[in-house]
């Protein structure tokens, strides 16, 4: 009895690994996947969208404060290096969103690649980031436009209903942020072109604005800011890397332009030419305006929450403060436009793959928008602007963003090295599945074996499977790096170092090294895309290295409230989404494919698996009758 409970314990848990790793099948061989949103965005407002979502209340708070508190006028130098670290992780995303077109950004990419249980972890994160991403934005707005009647709906709402007492709410229920989130939403609900051209409008005003910002602001400046009472540097090294980690916050929200790959009328085109014109643009916006306020006045003079408006103001310029607050609302407006876009549709991707609750995929036939998901997904996000002092909470949404960007920089690596002309073997390691009587006519793929001048490694490695070698080698560069990051964060002391610290810092350094250079040592797949990342696997190499370095600097109470935030995902994953998964069916399919070649399993079955796969899962399988049976392929 015992034995059998065993068997049956190894037999459940077995399944459960092979559930969590197996990985979703798309065929990509068409750019335009089918889709029930509507494909019209260009590459321009796709563009305006990712610059939209990046320069909004940032640009207006985030500049001042790093300027005052961390880096003085060096705060372009941090812009650029953050702008740098960004560019690394968007390359990754452009590359991705050719190779897949659809929404959901980097939960699709982490499911496509690594497997479904890594896939479900990012989706829930990149869920909270644009959650409480969108409510940070809405009580921002509403905290900026009572600022120019001098607080009165703030005062009115305390006068009403009191003011919150609890540490981790806010002073007073943002009554005017709830309806303003809510009012964002009901727009994008019209449809997502409407929204779009309201988007690119609101858009090209606050660049507008910045431009003048810039002008204004190098006009009316005295370069004796930038020399006098530290200098340029007056923080150091030090203030300029602190204050990187702090602008690195800036540049989150270019996912939005992956997210709309579902609804790019060329998203292969698209999507990598909009990332990089977004980012080049952000990034090159952000050093020009930084540089101009901390030329314009001194920066230890520099007032955090108006640094803009006050600084105009000392000079005179009036009419700009005003021109500036425009700016800021637009700005803001274009933010809180780009999270409540992105947070509806990676739900909306993770409940079309049943994991999580399957009403939430349904996409209304008029707007060809999925309305109840943008109304529950907007109404959460207005609830969190109601009552939570998000200045505690901003750190929070920055995990998933930098866990989302670290998973995606290994995917590019491990799909690089993957070879492309398996024959039609379902597994976790298949991203496009070929018949085998086509993958014969196939030149031989070469993905994911040696060099011919590494074949001197083959006895080492010439065991493993093509490609496995590069998962095992990418997966142990990001745990070397994560270890090398905390020994550094808690262990290290620069103006201590002992032999001890040189031994294992060394044998560290040396981990990632030979880490790299196994991964160069095996050759790339033939697989050719509009864009790829150049110089695979450095680039997602060193993207990975920027992202845990952040985020090995975030406090232990953010930890903490992500565990919390996990634990709950988790629940929902292994009570609903591993069982409701659209994998699930199609795996099911596969096995009793395989015992009925074997004889053990009666047709009937095998049709009513096929039935189910049709309706929940929208797959065709070409098996139309006995003849073709043998093959068992589908697309």
């Amino acid at each position: 009895m015992p034995g059998s409970r065993h068997k049956i314990l190894s037999h459940v848990f077995s399944g459960f690994s092979e559930k969590m790793g197996r990985t979703k099948v798309l065929d990509i061989g068409t750019q335009a996947i089918e889709t029930p949103l509507k494909r019209c965005l260009t590459t321009f407002d796709i563009t305006l969208l990712g610059i939209g979502h990046m320069v909004g209340a940032g640009i207006y708070v985030l500049i001042g404060t790093v300027a005052k508190e961390m880096a003085g006028p060096a705060i372009i130098l941090s812009f650029m290096l953050a702008g740098a670290a960004s560019m690394l992780a968007a390359l990754c995303y452009a590359e991705f969103g050719t190779r897949i077109p659809k929404a959901g950004s980097a939960y699709v990419y982490t499911y496509v690649s690594v497997g479904e249980f890594w896939a479900f972890v990012i989706g829930w994160n990149i869920i909270l980031e644009h959650m409480i991403g969108a409510a940070s934005v809405a009580r921002a707005w509403s905290g900026f436009f009572d600022s120019m009647f001098d607080n009165v709906i703030r005062n009115t709402t305390v006068s009403v209903l009191g003011e919150l007492h609890e540490t981790l709410l806010g002073k007073y229920p943002d009554v005017f942020a709830f309806f303003v989130c809510l009012l964002h939403a009901c727009i994008l609900g019209v449809g997502v072109k409407t929204s779009s051209y309201m988007n690119s409008f609101l858009t090209l005003v606050n660049l507008g604005v910045m431009t003048v910002i810039v002008v204004a602001g190098y006009y009316y400046g005295n370069s004796d800011n930038w020399s006098s009472d530290g200098g340029f540097m007056p923080f150091g090294t030090t203030g300029v890397i602190a204050g990187a980690a702090t602008c690195f916050y800036a540049y989150v929200g270019f996912d939005s332009i992956a997210t709309s790959g579902e609804e790019a009328k060329d998203p292969a085109y698209s999507i990598p030419v909009a990332t990089i014109i977004a980012m080049s643009v952000v990034c090159t916006g952000y050093v020009l305006v930084s540089g101009a306020l901390t030329f314009l006045v001194p920066y230890w003079s520099i007032k955090p929450d108006a640094a803009f408006p006050a600084a105009f103001a000392g000079l005179e310029l009036h009419w700009i403060k005003y021109l500036v607050s425009v700016g800021a609302l637009c700005g803001m407006t274009t933010t809180l436009f780009g999270s409540l876009y992105s947070l509806p549709r990676c739900i909306y991707a993770m409940a079309d793959d049943g994991l999580v609750f399957k009403f939430l995929a349904k996409v209304n036939k008029k707007t060809q928008v999925p309305m109840i998901n943008l109304a529950i997904s907007a109404f959460m996000c207005a609830l969190i602007a109601l009552f939570f002092d998000l200045e505690k909470l901003v750190e929070f949404m920055s995990i998933g963003t930098l866990l989302a960007y670290t998973i995606v920089s290994a995917s590019v690596v491990i799909l690089r090295y993957r070879p492309t002309n398996r024959g039609l073997v379902r597994d976790s390691s298949s991203l496009l599945e070929i018949p085998n009587s086509q993958a014969d006519s196939f030149e031989m793929d070469m993905g994911g074996r040696l060099k011919p001048s590494y074949k001197f490694l083959e006895p080492f490695l010439g065991d493993f499977e093509p490609g496995n070698v590069v998962c095992i080698s990418i997966a142990w560069f990001t745990c070397s790096t994560i270890v090398l990051c905390v020994y550094i964060q808690f262990w290290f002391n620069i103006q201590h170092v002992n032999w001890m610290d040189v031994i294992v810092l060394s044998i560290l350094v040396s981990d990632l090294l030979i880490c790299i250079f196994v991964i160069e040592a095996h050759e790339q797949n033939s697989t050719e895309l509009p864009f790829m990342v150049p110089h695979v696997p450095i680039i997602p190499s060193l993207s990975i290295i920027c992202n845990i370095v952040l985020m090995a600097n975030l406090n232990l109470l953010t930890w903490i409230r992500f565990l919390i935030w996990m634990v709950l995902g988790l629940l929902i994953y292994f009570l609903y989404g591993i069982h409701h998964s659209k994998e699930n069916d199609v795996t099911s399919y596969s096995v009793l494919l395989s015992s009925s070649e074997a004889g053990k399993t009666p047709w009937g079955a095998i049709n009513k698996s096929r039935k189910r796969m049709k309706t929940d899962d929208d797959r065709k399988p070409i098996i139309d009758n006995e003849e073709h049976a043998d093959n068992g392929y589908y697309h």
